[in-house]
């Protein structure tokens, strides 16, 4: 299994395909198979980097401290280690504060940035919700938090049409003091992040796309995100919230493809 050492933390990881690499980043709590419906369509045209951000799958899960700085800090460092000098970089959630950082404090490794349902900073709904899971990890289980965010995700009609498979994917999350101790490190990180200050100096061309009936991370947020950063281009998706790259994938597939492959 692939594994190297990266900004001093054990990172899992998985390359695909040739070509152009772009680096898929992950939100709180999610692993490399969050991306599964995404790898076989990009490696098409591109070679494809997959990862397990501290704190979740089977990276490193240090104690919590450590901040959505650090994680991109991590990327950075993978990218050395497999001798990718620029990459497009696409996250979503907290996958695109990662993204964001990256691209702050290493340009040079941003050739295009792609960012879904992800904001600056965090409004208090949004807090409160990270809070709640916290609470709900360390007293109920890891299941229950994932529970919630399914419905805190997907609309109704989405869920009922895939109940089968989403169980699946929840019966498969794992139960054990590691597993939560990554969560709330990734959850604290998240909740601290802010880098509306520093947006400005982003260069690389970025592409902001979000659910307009977000409930996790606020639509305005990340339209807010979208408008700090110099000719960024913003994308909304009617009817869908947070796994509006589930619920939409074809059509989220298709923007972002045109996106990365376009002049």
């Amino acid at each position: 299994m692939p594994y190297t050492i990266a900004n001093g933390m054990n990172i899992y990881y998985e390359v695909h395909g040739e070509g152009f690499p772009v680096v898929l980043i992950g939100g709180l709590g999610s692993q490399i198979e969050s991306w599964a419906t995404q790898v076989p369509v990009y490696l098409k045209h591109f070679k494809v980097v997959v990862f397990d951000n501290r704190g979740a799958g089977r990276s490193q899960k240090p104690e919590p401290g450590y901040t959505t700085e650090d994680l991109a800090d991590d990327a950075a460092a993978l990218m050395d280690a497999l001798g990718i000098e620029t990459a497009h970089i696409v996250g979503k959630s907290m996958g695109g504060m990662i993204g964001q950082w990256l691209a702050i404090k290493h340009p040079e490794k941003v050739r295009k940035l792609v960012m879904g349902c992800s904001s600056a900073s965090r409004d208090e709904v949004g807090n409160v919700i990270l809070r709640m899971g916290r609470e709900i990890a360390s007293k109920v289980g890891m299941k229950a938090v994932w529970i919630m965010a399914l419905y805190l995700g997907y609309s109704r009609d989405y869920i009922e049409k895939n109940l089968g498979s989403l169980g699946g994917s929840i019966d498969a999350i794992p139960e054990n003091p590691d597993a939560l101790r990554g969560y709330i490190g990734q959850s604290y990180a998240v909740e601290g992040h802010n880098t509306t200050d520093l947006l400005h100096k982003i260069k690389a061309p970025t592409l902001v796309m979000l659910g307009e009936s977000d409930m996790t991370t606020s639509p305005k947020r990340t339209r807010e995100l979208a408008s700090l950063i110099p000719g960024s281009k913003l994308k909304g998706f009617e009817g869908v919230g947070h796994g509006f790259w589930r619920e939409r994938q074809e059509e989220a597939d298709r923007l972002v493809l045109g996106f990365l492959l376009g002049d």
